[in-house]
């Protein structure tokens, strides 16, 4: 017969052995500088001894470097911030760092729970991709780490705030870019199909396909949905349902190009011959469906080393002041 599983410790079981209450335990693990020190050292001895769960937490409490970095993005499904991530992680074990990956699939109290959970692992930095596009979201957890002093790097969604670095796509020059390739197409009805109207990222996009195609064009439509392929599929089906296809459509990220390939197959559009589609953001594995959409590429490789490299050097140098860095997309022609 084989022998009883021992008993896995427990937050009460340390709580008990260490004579302090389960908050207090709770507390030492996830805000240790609400913790007197010789209560959080003995609290910390205690779980270790006992083979707590949070024990590689507690170890890394008191070295005061875990050699990790918390890396948090809104949608890993998606193809920019699933090889995003991978490039990171990469990037991180070649200087010698851990990760911890986390999705927060596009959740404020995700969002929350996951910076709350980074720092009870006692992270070095964290590279943080938030939840809204908006600038002026303005989550409550960022002055709590500000307070801690744990680097954030912000990637892809810029907030307002000084504590934080940060590595951006320049969208105001993608839509430049994307706009001038359609007048050398000589383009004359084109529909955007572009992200919330409160998103910063969309703002920015839109601008500079106006700024480049406004009274160059015969007609110029922006259509705002969701940076989701289901939101963009149903406004692209409400606008093929009503009237004939424009000579462009533009799909302001890679999800939203997708809805706009499925919503133009669903309507037996031969894409590239009887309505063309623009990207921002290239659309994954087209290529091997026959197709080569153009698109606005973005540098993955760079956005990657560019965000490590800036966790690292303020984890490491906490004088080091915020740094931003902005990464401008690359122009391929079907």
């Amino acid at each position: 017969m084989a022998a009883d599983r021992p008993l896995k410790a427990t937050l009460e079981s340390v709580a008990a052995l260490a004579n302090v209450s389960k908050i207090t335990v709770s507390r030492a693990f996830s805000q240790p500088d609400k913790v007197h020190p010789d209560t959080l050292d003995r609290i910390l001895k205690t779980a270790e001894s006992l083979g707590y769960v949070m024990n590689t937490a507690a170890r890394n409490l008191r070295a005061k470097a875990s050699k990790t970095i918390g890396i948090v993005n809104p949608d890993m499904a998606n193809p920019f911030f699933g090889a995003l991530t991978r490039l990171m992680t990469l990037e991180a074990q070649k200087a010698g760092y851990d990760t911890l990956v986390f999705d927060s699939y596009e959740s404020q109290e995700n969002e929350n729970r996951i910076i709350d959970k980074l720092i009870g692992y006692n992270v070095d930095a964290i590279i943080l991709s938030v939840i809204s596009s908006d600038r002026n979201y303005t989550p409550g957890y960022l002055k709590n780490l500000a307070r801690l002093g744990i680097p954030v790097v912000l990637v892809d969604r810029e907030l307002d705030g000084a504590f934080c670095s940060g590595v951006y796509i320049d969208n105001l020059d993608c839509g430049l870019q994307a706009g001038r390739y359609l007048l050398e197409q000589n383009s004359q009805k084109v529909v955007v199909v572009s992200g919330p109207e409160d998103s910063n990222v969309a703002k920015e996009r839109v601008t500079g396909l106006i700024a480049a195609l406004q009274g160059k064009v015969a007609s110029l439509e922006i259509i705002h949905a969701d940076f989701y392929m289901d939101a963009a599929l149903r406004v692209t089906n409400e606008y093929l349902d009503r009237q004939a296809p424009p000579d462009y459509f533009v799909g302001c990220n890679n999800q939203i190009s997708l809805g706009i390939i499925k919503s133009c197959v669903d309507h037996r559009l031969a894409l590239m011959k009887d309505v063309s589609l623009f990207g921002i953001d290239e659309v994954s594995n087209a290529a091997i469906y026959g197709f080569n959409f153009p698109c606005i590429s973005h540098d993955l490789h760079e956005i990657a080393w560019q965000a490590l490299g800036l966790a690292i050097r303020r984890a490491v140098d906490h004088d080091i002041k915020p740094g931003k860095v902005i990464v401008r997309g690359k122009l391929i022609g079907g």
